[in-house]
């Protein structure tokens, strides 16, 4: 068989690989739980490294290429939540290994997935972060798939999904920062001391407009509501299941702990005074996010995708209205991207593309 590329879409719950040839056409597809239950860990003083995660992606490239008649691989792109540096995950909160240590649960991880799969498979490997992968495979797959001259377009990506994050193609490059990590726009500050975000900070785009956000939004306002009107909440009553006085305080904490974004969208779509809230919260963050990458890369074209935005595209008209309230460029265009949630999936083939590419060119 001729040779063939390979991507990676690293999730926190899932790892899928893409093996095409390449000119782009799939050949095989498999998705797979991501790993992190295994044993595979070493210590350091100040810090632990994972393999666990390494070793599975070899394994499953390696049983694509036997069912695929063993073909050489001309390169690998990978795509993956961040924070990544030097080809490896920097303690990224959506992957943990189960395992790890007590004493090392507060100190950096590094899980390394670049040069184990440079040595196993003896080719170029990439790493990009989920939301720079995702504007590659929007300029390669998705909006940019007919523009010939990619240096045409300018062109940026945001997911609202778990996080928030941003990705920008700039007129024939993909913007990327010293350490791979530009575009992490949803750590803007959206509300002056407001809620907490998993960064550390407090007010940030994404403690309102991703899903982890939401949660703890409602969740919030639940638990700090008057008891009579968060029994009267349909959030109350489309999460509890027990009987009784609702709005005793155990019952209201514990109808808060069950919080989950469809059930929020749910109730604000019954005009619920708190749900509504919450969901304008989210507009006003997301707009504000929006509004750091317009004025950031001056991007034509906005593409949104991430899970949030995919479930509800009805908030991509409000979202980009509160866009326009804080941006000092031409206003761009936002639309929803049409690779749906295989946007990064894309991305991690486009990046293998281009590499094997550079590679081709700079051969003799």
């Amino acid at each position: 068989m001729p040779d063939v590329i390979a991507g990676f879409d690293i999730g926190g719950t899932k790892v899928s690989l893409v093996v095409a040839d390449p000119t782009g056409e799939r050949e095989h597809h498999v998705i797979e739980p991501t790993e992190t239950a295994s044993e595979l860990i070493e210590y350091e003083k100040a810090h632990s490294t994972y393999f666990g995660l390494s070793v599975q992606l070899q394994e499953m490239l390696t049983r694509a290429l036997a069912e695929l008649g063993k073909p050489r691989v001309q390169a690998i792109g990978i795509v993956s939540a961040g924070p990544i540096h030097d080809g490896a995950l920097r303690s990224p909160p959506n992957v943990v290994p189960q395992r790890l240590r007590e004493t090392h649960r507060d100190l950096p991880r590094l899980i390394p997935v670049v040069e184990p799969l440079r040595h196993a498979f003896a080719c170029p490997v990439s790493l990009l972060n989920d939301c720079n992968g995702g504007v590659l495979g929007e300029v390669y797959y998705g909006l940019g798939r007919d523009v010939q001259d990619k240096s045409t377009l300018h062109l940026a990506y945001v997911t609202i999904s778990t996080g928030f994050g941003a990705g920008a193609w700039d007129g024939g490059r993909l913007v990327l920062g010293k350490h791979g990590n530009a575009g992490e726009v949803g750590h803007s500050m959206a509300r002056e001391n407001g809620l907490p975000c998993g960064c550390g900070n407090r007010g940030c785009v994404e403690s309102y407009a991703s899903g982890a956000g939401i949660v703890r939004n409602a969740s919030t306002r639940l638990l700090s509501a008057d008891p009579a009107q968060a029994a009267a909440s349909k959030l109350t009553k489309l999460l509890g299941d027990a009987p009784g006085d609702l709005a005793a305080p155990s019952d209201i904490e514990r109808i808060a702990a069950r919080v989950v974004p469809e059930v929020v969208f749910e109730a604000a779509a019954e005009e619920d005074p708190i749900a509504s809230c919450v969901v304008e919260d989210a507009i006003a963050a997301a707009g504000t996010g929006l509004a750091v990458v317009a004025n950031a890369y001056d991007p034509a074209i906005i593409s949104v995708g991430g899970g949030i935005a995919l479930a509800h595209p009805e908030l991509l008209d409000p979202i980009r209205e509160a866009m326009l309230q804080h941006i000092g460029v031409a206003a761009p265009e936002v639309r929803l991207t049409p690779l749906g949630a295989g946007v990064t999936e894309a991305g991690a083939l486009a990046s293998a593309q281009e590499i094997a590419r550079t590679e081709r060119e700079a051969t003799p």
